[in-house]
């Protein structure tokens, strides 16, 4: 399973890198890359730092409703998950679910659980950026050769209304597993009975673990402050690829806001459905595809953005999650989690 991961992983990533190099001269993004004012990665780097402390203290409320724990016991588990991002499958997460239980005594499901409302929550602000888009700034997708700005706002469209819906199906079973957990678990009791009775059995345990880092929904000053705290993680995260426009001095060309908003969009958008490895090639992608192919900024200029970006990005992940390995002494053997260990 891992080495099919790997293999897909690295298929979507040449295929990526070929759609982002396609058509544009090495000479020229090499000259972009060159050119750069690299004073600007300094508060590119400062608000990245800040939407991982958001992050973090917005996981504390998460799993406060399991244990009490200080945000900043929280960093080295959150940064050596995202680390472990640069490994397929996206097992960072694993890696952080894992690391928390062990550090905290808290199990595994009720660990990922709360990673999970994180990212409920994350889809959420995602949803909000695409709604705010399509209200105010549809004419965006008005120019354009050949209709491509069109689909690519249907696809947006078509993105959003899954999601929307994916989203409010798992909030509202959530909802349910807190507040009427019996009809609930009846619920998965019936969909598992096709099954095996060893793996019936083994997912309604794991639901039932489960349920219980999914309390914060009882919690409604907890619920509040993690709402508001990805109001400012998302912010952050908005504002973080400002600096890179001025580095590549394009801030003057784009309307700023409009264009942060559609450019983290396309990022969030393309490494959701594209989950390569440290988003290598789908970060790339997204930028080329919002700054070039929506906004008319050469391509050149867009790959080396999306270089650049990438590079300021994955660069703060890597060194602080290594940080933490050493701190922590963490081996890189829990990198290879298999299920026996995460049961």
């Amino acid at each position: 399973m891992r080495k099919r991961h790997f293999i897909i992983g690295i298929i979507i990533i040449l295929l990526s890198l070929y759609y982002v190099f396609n058509n544009v001269s090495i000479a020229e993004v090499t000259n972009a890359i060159v050119s750069v004012r690299y004073i600007y990665l300094l508060p590119a780097l400062f608000l990245v730092g800040m939407s991982f402390l958001f992050r973090a203290m917005r996981w504390r409320y998460l799993v406060s409703s399991i244990k009490k724990v200080n945000t900043v016991n929280l960093f080295s588990p959150l940064m050596v998950g995202f680390m472990g991002n640069i490994l397929p499958a996206r097992a960072g997460e694993l890696i952080r679910a894992y690391l928390l239980g062990k550090k905290e005594s808290i199990s595994f499901s009720a660990s990922f659980a709360t990673i999970f409302m994180e990212r409920l929550l994350d889809m959420g602000m995602v949803l909000l950026l695409l709604l705010w888009v399509l209200l105010f700034k549809a004419e965006v997708f008005a120019s354009g050769d050949g209709g491509n700005n069109h689909q690519l706002m249907g696809y947006m469209i078509n993105f959003g209304w899954i999601s929307f819906f994916g989203c409010l199906f798992i909030f509202l079973f959530s909802v349910l597993l807190q507040y009427k957990n019996d009809w609930a678990m009846k619920v998965v009791g019936l969909c598992v009975k096709p099954l095996p009775q060893k793996w019936g059995e083994k997912i309604v345990g794991l639901v039932s673990s489960f349920t219980e880092g999914l309390k914060i929904l009882k919690d409604k000053r907890g619920f509040f402050a993690s709402i508001v705290l990805s109001f400012l993680l998302w912010t952050a995260i908005v504002f973080s690829y400002y600096p890179l426009y001025q580095a590549f001095e394009i801030e003057s060309i784009l309307p700023v806001i409009s264009s942060l908003i559609i450019l983290t969009l396309a990022i969030d958008i393309f490494i959701v459905l594209f989950p390569t490895p440290g988003f290598l090639g789908a970060f790339q992608a997204a930028c080329v595809v919002a700054l070039h192919e929506v906004f008319g900024i050469p391509k050149a200029i867009a790959v080396s953005y999306g270089i650049v970006a990438w590079l300021v990005m994955m660069g703060f992940v890597i060194i602080v999650g290594i940080i933490f390995v050493v701190k922590d002494n963490i081996s890189f053997a829990e990198f290879s989690l298999n299920r026996e260990r995460i049961k």
